[in-house]
């Protein structure tokens, strides 16, 4: 009898000690699901103020709490590549990867495709490579598979590969038909160097079949010709590009002449740069007129063919000319006392272009002193002008 008492009073004690328990443990998820959108907010107002650390921390702390929000993991290993943390950006994706949170196969191959730029950006490009192989067959992510794949070839300069790849994500939005005319190129680049003539006339025509406003294959094929001292053709080939786009003619504008004299076409040469310079004064053919015209033509002659460009195009690099040609081929012109003073602009002038002059990325605002057929920074091809500018 006196068990049953006990037991009659007991077990009310267990259901209160149960209700309190239970009481406390809502009232710390409660308090917990409330910390939650804070947190969330403290990070994005901390990616606002370009505070990534921060931010870093506290996405990682919501993760900790709540390792099922998978969405928001992969958020936080781009966020550390981002910030050039490629082995904490590596850590998390995999994480995540071998988490049972994971259940489908896309849910797997995004996280694939995430850590397999962490490779890239880490210089593993094996290991992004093999990822992305994989995601080639994925429902959903083997066209961005494919893209990171060109990216890649075309940093590690696997031209035939890249070819491959850039035919397969050609479509009627967008062909590819610049960047594969440029990869031939590369390749013909390539067996020059070589002295391969035959293969690389394979790839000059390829890029020309491909994109028949390649004016770099036609600059390579010139070359070539050339080479071969079939100067005729070269020049024909040269001239070709004027009507592909006039801009690169600075490119190959002396080797055109050099191509006229080797023909004993003097007059013809001299005509057509002339010509260049009456067409095109924003091109600033002005050294390949004061280098070559100097010695086929007067210095007033030229003179007048400088104010001209001046007049179109004013710039540093003809002003310097013009006090050049005042110096050497009139004297007479300047006392004494100017000629030191004119001698120290014009080198003033000359040193300004050179300091200044850049080609530009018309894509990303990339500058540099050096031309570029893919932009270094951009990757992007034939993005950066022909034409320097000051």
């Amino acid at each position: 009898m006196n068990i049953i008492v006990l037991w009659l009073l007991v077990t009310p004690l267990f259901f209160a000690l149960g209700w309190i328990a239970g009481r406390i443990d809502m009232k710390t998820v409660i308090r917990q699901a409330k910390q939650l959108p804070k947190r969330l907010y403290d990070g994005i107002d901390a990616l606002i103020d370009n505070r990534s650390g921060i931010a870093a921390e506290n996405i990682r702390d919501i993760i900790t709490q709540e390792p099922q929000l998978t969405e928001l993991h992969l958020s936080l290993g781009k966020l550390y590549r981002n910030r050039g943390e490629n082995d904490i950006a590596i850590k998390s994706h995999t994480k995540l990867l071998n988490s049972q949170f994971l259940l489908s196969t896309d849910a797997k191959d995004k996280v694939r495709l995430e850590l397999a730029k962490d490779y890239q950006q880490a210089g593993l490009v094996d290991r992004a490579e093999g990822l992305l192989l994989k995601l080639i067959d994925s429902e959903l992510y083997s066209h961005k598979a494919q893209e990171q794949l060109l990216n890649i070839y075309q940093q590690d300069k696997n031209w035939k590969d890249a070819i491959v790849t850039a035919k397969k994500l050609a479509s009627s939005d967008y062909s590819f038909h610049t960047e594969v005319a440029q990869f031939n190129c590369e390749l013909a680049q390539e067996t020059l160097i070589k002295s391969d003539h035959v293969l690389a006339t394979e790839y000059i025509h390829k890029a020309l079949e491909i994109n028949r406003k390649c004016v770099r294959a036609n600059i390579l094929l010139g070359e070539l010709y050339y080479n071969q001292e079939d100067y005729a053709q070269a020049l024909s080939t040269w001239q070709s590009i004027e009507k592909q786009n006039f801009l690169y003619i600075p490119m190959v504008i002396e080797k055109i002449f050099e191509s006229y004299i080797k023909l004993n076409r003097l007059k013809e040469g001299l005509t057509l740069l002339r010509g260049y310079i009456t067409l095109y004064p924003q091109l600033n053919l002005c050294d390949v007129m004061y280098q070559k015209l100097i010695n086929y033509e007067s210095p007033t002659d030229i003179l007048e063919y400088l104010r001209i460009t001046m007049k179109n195009h004013p710039n540093a690099k003809a002003a310097s000319k013009i006090i050049d040609i005042h110096l050497n081929n009139m004297n007479h012109n300047l006392s004494t006392d100017t000629k030191p003073d004119a001698e120290i602009i014009k080198n003033i002038l000359r040193n300004y272009n050179d300091k200044l002059a850049r080609f530009r990325c018309g894509r990303c605002n990339f500058k540099a002193q050096t031309f570029f057929w893919q932009c270094p920074a951009c990757y992007e091809w034939e993005s950066i002008s022909p034409i320097s500018y000051e």
